[in-house]
């Protein structure tokens, strides 16, 4: 790279949708002044919470595990690592490892669930059971369901996860595609408060993804570069394409669409708020908007095929 930060040290990153470029210093600077912001401005973050990381081993959870850490410094939080093992063979295993020294490194409790303990099956043994289904749609159901109920396991009152710009702007798109306009007026907030819901908090949804690996490699985490091996069914891989390639015609895109949607959230959950319920699920007593949630409906669809 040929451009220099404008400090007049050699630039590490060109941000074409800022048309800045940046020496090490001051990218990582730049990096952490957003996170703090994002969190100032949303409010996601007060003295005394005890934060529940959705860690998976890849780098976005690793950086937030990092960037937390760091606050953690200057306000009382706890912090505590959940960890879902699906049980996919040669991937999972893998970043395990990785979230198991990360969590050791900073001295923060770690725990995890699994499929194979909650579900009775791997993620790789409900594919083979039913190799007509998008592996997506089982793991999904699956894996969110876990990270509320593990969250509050450990105590949490929030639970923070690792979704990027990137993420963000994917699920607006998905969204939209899929007609789910009511998806997105409770991405943020649930529409009906529950002590067994855990709120989710998005400390880097204003990172493009890009910046979040650049992050990690400077800060030295481990990086696992395998994509899940079922991702290649998922309607995201499509959708991720789409975003990708208007970004790189039309700098800023990402930005623009996440914006767009944080524009429209308060009309959207005045709309699809009014009259919306919570129930708890007549199998497994978790909150859900049906007699019986997607969990238990899962499941015993899953088990059936044994």
């Amino acid at each position: 790279m040929s451009e220099t930060c404008f400090c007049g040290k050699p630039a590490i990153i060109f941000l074409h949708y800022a048309s800045k470029a940046l020496c090490e210093q001051h990218f990582v600077y730049m990096f952490d002044k957003r996170f703090r912001k994002t969190i100032r401005e949303y409010k996601l973050l007060k003295k005394g919470d005890r934060i529940a990381i959705g860690l998976s081993g890849g780098k976005d959870s690793c950086v937030l595990l990092h960037s937390l850490a760091e606050i953690k410094k200057s306000l009382p939080i706890e912090l505590v690592a959940v960890t879902i093992d699906e049980g996919i063979k040669g991937y999972r295993d893998k970043t395990l490892k990785i979230a198991k020294r990360e969590c050791e490194a900073f001295g923060i409790e770690h725990v995890v669930f699994s499929y194979q303990g909650d579900v009775g099956k791997t993620m790789d043994e409900i594919v083979a059971g039913s190799p007509e289904d998008i592996p997506c749609s089982n793991c999904g159901v699956l894996r969110r369901y876990l990270l509320n109920r593990g969250a509050r396991e450990v105590g949490a009152n929030k639970l923070a996860t690792g979704h990027n710009l990137d993420d963000i702007a994917q699920m607006v798109f998905m969204n939209f595609m899929r007609n789910e306009p009511s998806r997105l007026a409770r991405f943020n907030e649930p529409m009906v408060k529950s002590d067994r819901l855990i709120p989710r908090i998005r400390p880097l949804m204003r990172t493009p993804e890009k910046e979040v690996a650049i992050y990690a490699m400077l800060k030295g985490i481990e990086l696992e570069s395998m994509e899940c091996p079922y991702a290649r069914f998922a309607f995201r891989g499509h959708v991720r394409k789409m975003v990708n390639e208007a970004e790189e015609k039309y700098p800023g895109t990402k930005f623009k669409i996440v914006n767009t949607f944080f524009e429209i959230e308060d009309t959207l959950r005045d709309k699809y708020g009014k009259g919306a319920a919570l129930n708890s699920c007549s199998s497994c007593g978790e909150p859900c908007s049906k007699e019986i949630c997607m969990y238990c409906k899962k499941l015993t669809i899953i088990t059936s095929k044994s």
